[in-house]
């Protein structure tokens, strides 16, 4: 089982580099928040990569930068859930009003994960803990199912919409399969032990959707202008 994880943490590198670089070259300022979520990426699985390669691995250390990143991630995954719907309503009447809902839902979203779980690291904030594990695997389900249903609200403002932007369509589609992908995985793990090696598992389907996701965003942005909007055709009553 090690071999494919390797394998998969091979392709999704390599992946983001080309992301990155597609981005760089073309669309860094209109998707400027989805490129920083790109550019955390790479820079997270690059460290937690150079974790686990030291000669003598400290585990502890790897699961307080592990989550740390993983919360971070998903909350840069949120806010870019969140932008692209403010794209897609850019000549809409009702971007002004959608942006202070959405503002509103971020800050809900950012105190939700308080009071529906003890952060232990309010309590015990030097000392690692399983309950440290079981917060952000929860926090991080949160923010991924918030950012789900969130998707949904940009695919219909998409298709509602008589300019379909075809590279944002195929942005959003990446981001439902990323969302989706981490939601459900984080969901499994609360039913299965961390010794168990069942936990493998949810592991390998959330690395197998992030890998497909990232794929999905390169053929977005793998041509250098984005494709033309089409313009539904006006029928007459």
């Amino acid at each position: 089982m090690s071999y494919i994880f390797n394998a998969l943490e091979v392709i999704d590198v390599t992946l983001q580099f080309v992301l990155i670089f597609l981005l760089i070259r073309g669309p860094f300022r209109k998707y400027l928040v989805f490129s920083i979520y790109a550019i955390a990426i790479l820079a997270t699985t690059i460290v937690e990569v150079g974790v686990t390669l030291q000669a003598h691995p400290n585990a502890a250390l790897f699961r307080k930068i592990y989550w740390s990143d993983e919360v971070l991630t998903d909350l840069l995954l949120f806010l870019t859930v969140i932008s692209l719907i403010y794209l897609a309503l850019e000549s809409s009447p009702l971007r002004g009003k959608t942006g202070r809902l959405l503002a509103g839902i971020v800050v809900i979203v950012l105190i939700l994960p308080f009071i529906l779980f003890h952060a232990p690291f309010l309590t015990d904030p030097k000392q690692w803990t399983p309950a440290w594990g079981k917060w952000f695997n929860s926090t991080s389900q949160i923010l991924n199912f918030g950012a789900a249903i969130m998707n949904l609200g940009l695919w219909t403002a998409l298709l509602s919409s008589k300019r379909r932007d075809g590279q944002l369509i195929m942005v959003s589609i990446g981001l439902g399969v990323a969302v989706a992908g981490q939601a459900i995985g984080f969901g499994v793990r609360h039913f299965i032990p961390d010794s168990s090696a069942l936990r493998q598992i949810p592991d390998l389907f959330m690395s197998l959707t992030h890998a497909f996701s990232v794929f999905l965003w390169c053929r977005a942005f793998w041509r250098s202008a984005p494709t033309p909007p089409v313009t539904e055709p006006v029928t007459s009553s």
